[in-house]
């Protein structure tokens, strides 16, 4: 999303609901016969490619928890499907100061929690407190980290006081809010045991790392009311797999349908394919801590050496996706006018002759490469292509190591040789540079987010001073000259950027694929309202 006024990127809260109020009401008029789903009823069976770890929005920093989270909880602001801030717990626009460093914020008068509490400031204070994240030790705390101080003169109005002006705030404003006085008490088990927002379904069972089921909330305080009532969200990491499961009726949609099967999905009876260009990037992070060979730059591009990603892109990939040549989507790169023809030039051809030379440069001799990868069948074949490869020149013991999903996160920002010297990752940002740069490259994320430990005082630099400038322009040059450090540095290696696709059956009414994969699926939001219909 290009920076804008949100004066001209938000609309009223009562102008969205009336918006979702006339498609829904136009699909029921539409609508014929009784509503069905792959459950019966107004049940709703989603598949996903990885399995969510908790819901609590104070410490996920994945999708695929986001997900489930993103139908129980809210924030002040989300996204419609062009981009633009919309509210949602806020009642309105926000002030924002001449200098950008306070944002006001007016809640919803008639907004609560499924607890029945109503939403106050306080809440708002605590969701975006840089405590809260602190004490949980959220990953998520570049997010909040820039606000000073938060007040609340009365229940209905919060004031954001900003370090300093963070041009990607608004990106900030479309956190969840939490209720103090559910999560406060039981923080530790808030996102398994008790997870309480203010959106339109309740949590009737979560078993993490298996699957959730979701019930429409009767008491929801919005306007309309959700038409499914029941959500089941299963996990699937087979692309075959899913895509049977919508020619046998067993699922309604399913999450990113594989590229080989894109075109029979689709010619699938009752069914079809709805996508979105994502803001969601794939690439090999190097372990460039101490005791890893991949700590050295001409490790690093003898694996550059190894493959050839257009040509693997090209068979794996498309037409799900596309090839991506920095840290960030090309498309945003694109948007915000980056060199990115130059950046096309970065990557090696592939010469095993030269990765050979260059490991003998480097010294390294015993060594038992392992690439890490998450139960991804993707992201898997690209890791064993870089196992073969690693083998070819003299690497027998190299091998992939896959870890769930519940301990990928963790084992690739160990820092730790016998965890990985190399990983098959992946990050959901926003539609700035900041959201990818900072959390994967800045080593206060080191542990956290940041799995690669890369060391360039003058990245660093870059990054946090573009995280106070205003002008888009300066901010530009800071992200052009930090990202070409990265990619001449090896640091990653990008490799693709995936649509957000979905195979749909027909019944399903309503469904759109959102930009950001961790608002999917949106059953209720800005654009419309999703139902089940013959």
């Amino acid at each position: 999303m290009s920076e804008k006024d949100f004066t001209q990127s938000t609309v009223t809260r009562r102008n969205v609901l009336e918006g979702i109020g006339s498609v829904v009401g136009t699909a029921s008029l539409a609508g014929c016969g009784t509503p069905l789903g792959a459950s019966g009823g107004t049940q709703l069976r989603y598949l996903q490619v990885l399995s969510p770890k908790t819901l609590d929005p104070i410490t996920f920093d994945d999708p695929w928890s986001a997900q489930p989270a993103g139908l129980v909880f809210q924030g002040l602001y989300t996204y419609d499907q062009e981009m633009n801030l919309v509210p949602v717990l806020a009642d309105g626009t926000p002030e924002v100061s001449e200098d950008g460093t306070t944002y006001t914020v007016s809640l919803a008068d008639e907004s609560q929690f499924q607890n029945g509490n109503a939403v106050t400031s306080e809440d708002v204070k605590y969701s975006f407190d840089p405590k809260t994240y602190e004490e949980s030790e959220s990953p998520n705390h570049w997010q909040v980290d820039m606000i000073e101080e938060i007040r609340t003169p009365d229940d209905r109005t919060v004031e954001f006081q900003l370090a300093y002006s963070y041009p990607a705030f608004e990106h900030t404003l479309t956190r969840a809010v939490v209720p103090e006085s559910v999560r406060g008490q039981n923080a530790e088990t808030f996102g398994e045991e008790s997870p309480t927002g203010s959106g339109p379904y309740e949590v009737e069972i979560f078993k993490p790392g298996s699957y959730v089921v979701l019930s429409k909330w009767d008491d929801y305080w919005g306007d309309p009311m959700p038409s499914i009532s029941k959500v089941k969200m299963v996990t699937n990491h087979a692309g075959l797999s899913r895509s049977m499961s919508l020619l046998t009726n067993q699922s309604d949609i399913v999450e990113r349908v594989h590229p080989k099967l894109w075109k029979t999905t689709k010619r699938y009876m009752g069914a079809n394919v709805a996508s979105e260009q994502s803001y969601h990037s794939h690439f090999v992070g190097f372990n460039c801590s101490p005791g890893s060979p991949t700590r050295m730059k001409e490790v690093r591009e003898a694996v550059d050496y190894l493959f050839s990603t257009d040509d693997l892109v090209s068979n794996i990939i498309e037409p799900a996706g596309k090839r991506q040549y920095s840290p960030i989507p090309d498309h945003l790169a694109e948007e915000w006018g980056l060199p990115l023809q130059e950046w096309r030039d970065l990557p090696r051809e592939k010469n095993q002759q030269k990765a050979r030379e260059l490991v003998k440069e480097a010294g390294v001799k015993q060594w038992a490469p392992l690439v890490a990868t998450p139960h991804d069948k993707m992201r898997e074949k690209f890791a064993q292509t870089i196992v073969k490869g690693l083998r070819a020149i003299g690497f027998g013991k190299a091998r992939v190591k896959k870890y769930h999903w519940s301990e990928f996160r963790e084992k690739v920002t160990s820092g730790d040789a016998s965890d990985y010297d190399m990983y098959i990752g992946s990050w959901a940002g926003y539609a700035d540079p900041d959201t990818f740069l900072y959390p994967l490259f800045h080593d206060s994320m080191e542990g956290l987010t940041n799995g690669m430990f890369y060391q360039n005082p003058a990245v660093r630099k870059q990054l946090e001073d573009a995280r106070t400038i205003s002008s888009r322009d300066e901010r530009r040059n800071l992200y052009a000259d930090a990202i070409t450090s990265i990619l001449e540095d090896k640091a990653a290696l990008p490799l693709y950027t995936l649509d957000n696709s979905f195979g749909v059956k027909n019944h399903v009414q309503g469904f759109n694929a959102h930009p950001l994969s961790q608002l999917n699926p949106q059953l209720l939001n800005p654009s419309g309202g999703v139902s089940l219909r013959k």
